[in-house]
């Protein structure tokens, strides 16, 4: 278990009263995310904005942290989080990086997935919210590269919006991560993902959105996080969940091919679960 490495009242004191801040949302090893509540913002200026502020524990990643804020930065999309404010503040003596995110109500589709499966309907509408995040994304030519229930929030209406570009890298830009590794989470990697290639594409990010609508439909990852299971042979999925429609097992082996260029394209997929959905 992770130990959030800040005090509550030295947080809220490095910030001079502008965020009153709240419960612990997450406490992982890149930084802690509180539910805060932003009375000023940056200028002094009164505001009234629930959010999600994230602190950054390892200063190691402060080059991952601006690339997250770049990439999101210009890109407003209801699918995707909005980025409110970033900063750098001293939290005891330590200066922190900090980002604060439009707070979304509802719970991460980890948390939702304890309670038992979705149903076809809803797995469907959380598909088609995500790839419609993918394809905000790449139109700045943008991978995620952290597709997973964890990254996943889901609004109580059922409609779904990725967070945490933490992990997100532009198709132009240097890398950052080491030779021979890869960023995300195991059980989610593409084949070319977990072979460390750098020069991923949007078909990685629908590769790992497959594994998760698995998921969604079982209640459980369909490998137990084996993920050489996932990258060694393509997963035959009727026979994992006889209970969905034909077209939709078809669609998830589809992206769950092997090789990047056999699964369906963005426009594909969208048109897919559109009409998947007008079925129901």
């Amino acid at each position: 278990m992770t130990v959030n490495p800040f005090r509550t009242s030295e947080v809220q004191a490095a910030f001079g009263g502008r965020y009153v801040i709240g419960p612990e949302l997450r406490v992982g090893g890149q930084g802690v995310v509180y539910r805060a509540a932003r009375v000023l913002d940056a200028s002094g200026a009164a505001c009234s904005n629930d959010v999600a502020l994230k602190l950054h524990v390892d200063s190691g990643q402060d080059e991952r942290v601006e690339r997250e804020i770049n990439a999101i930065r210009n890109l407003r999309h209801p699918t995707l989080a909005t980025l409110l404010e970033d900063g750098t503040i001293s939290v005891g003596s330590k200066q922190t990086r900090y980002i604060a995110w439009e707070f979304i109500a509802g719970e991460p589709l980890d948390v939702r997935l304890q309670s038992g499966p979705l149903t076809e309907v809803q797995t469907l509408q959380v598909a088609q919210d995500v790839t419609l995040a993918i394809v905000a994304l790449w139109s700045k030519h943008i991978v995620h590269r952290d597709i997973a229930p964890k990254n996943i929030m889901v609004r109580p209406n059922g409609r779904a919006v990725l967070i945490d570009l933490g992990g997100a890298r532009h198709l132009d830009s240097t890398t950052i991560t080491a030779p021979g590794a890869t960023f995300g989470t195991p059980g989610y990697f593409s084949p070319e993902q977990c072979r460390a290639e750098h020069a991923l594409t949007s078909a990685s990010d629908i590769f790992a959105l497959g594994v998760v609508m698995l998921e969604c439909l079982l209640g459980r990852h369909p490998t137990n996080f084996n993920q050489h299971q996932l990258a060694a042979s393509p997963l035959s999925v009727r026979p994992m969940i006889p209970h969905a429609s034909p077209a939709l097992c078809d669609a998830i082996e589809g992206m769950l091919q092997l090789r990047a260029p056999f699964r369906p394209r963005l426009a594909q997929l969208q048109a897919i679960f559109h009409e998947l959905l007008k079925a129901r």
